[in-house]
């Protein structure tokens, strides 16, 4: 039942985060072509307007409530959503799995061959769940950003609001996204063992839960370490480019 039900559970954040980004892109393209006519009809009429779909707007600030920071995003930058995913999904797991190989450390329960063969395993047969366990992370972390205003202008360019505005919103994000992982989390182990278990039961469930509290804290030394690591080199690339062009 642990397997399905582990299964069946990644799945479905795969899917989440497919149908995630399908949405957020697709409203990013709305959003270039809307930006454009607006600038054109600003060009006309003398006066600045700017699209409530997905720029910032000075005027609304501080009205958004906690459900239009989901249905009704602001993203400043349309790829950067992917930019988080491609790290949340695909870096951070891959490191992580790299480095529990170097340091010869039990596999986490996640890094098992979708289809087990006890005569030989194939070339690439980890990729699979560590995609899918990245998925899930990947998920965790888009819904800790839109919940963190982190794809706002000034969580990631310094000029905005300096520095500190950009690790203070990466620090929100994550404090959501590990709320989300320590849920998901347990409701893994419900559905492994049926209902909810304690530590002290027995030794197998203190052994599952001792697993499960490393391998969730692996994934969020990593998952942080890698997410911080693209965002501060993300706004200090985007610092050095207005530098540039207003030296030029």
């Amino acid at each position: 039942m642990h397997l399905n039900s582990l299964k069946v559970t990644r799945y479905s954040a795969a899917a989440l985060i497919l149908c995630l980004l399908a949405v957020l892109l697709r409203q990013s393209s709305c959003f270039v072509g809307v930006h454009d006519r607006l600038h054109h009809h600003a060009a006309r009429t003398s006066a600045t307007t700017r699209t409530l779909l997905f720029m910032s707007d000075p005027q609304n600030e501080g009205d958004r409530d906690l459900l239009s920071r989901f249905n009704n995003p602001i993203i400043d930058d349309p790829g950067l959503p992917l930019a988080d995913t491609m790290v949340a999904q695909i870096v951070a797991p891959s490191l992580q799995v790299f480095w529990l190989s170097l340091v010869h450390a039990p596999s986490p329960t996640w890094l098992k061959p979708i289809f087990d063969n006890t005569l030989w395993q194939a070339q690439g047969a980890l990729l699979a769940p560590t995609l899918i366990h990245g998925a899930g992370l990947a998920f965790c972390w888009l819904m800790g950003a839109l919940a963190a205003q982190a794809y706002r202008k000034e969580a990631f360019d310094p000029t905005v609001d300096g520095y500190g505005t950009v690790i203070f919103r990466v620090a929100q994000a994550g404090a959501f996204a590990t709320g989300l992982l320590i849920l998901g989390t347990q409701i893994d182990l419900f559905l492994e063992f049926g209902r909810h278990v304690q530590p002290g039961e027995s030794e197998g469930i203190d052994l599952r839960l001792l697993s499960a509290g490393v391998e969730l804290l692996n994934d969020v030394i990593f998952e942080a370490s890698c997410l911080t690591s693209s965002r501060l080199f993300l706004a200090i690339m985007t610092a050095r480019g207005k530098e540039n062009r207003n030296d030029n």
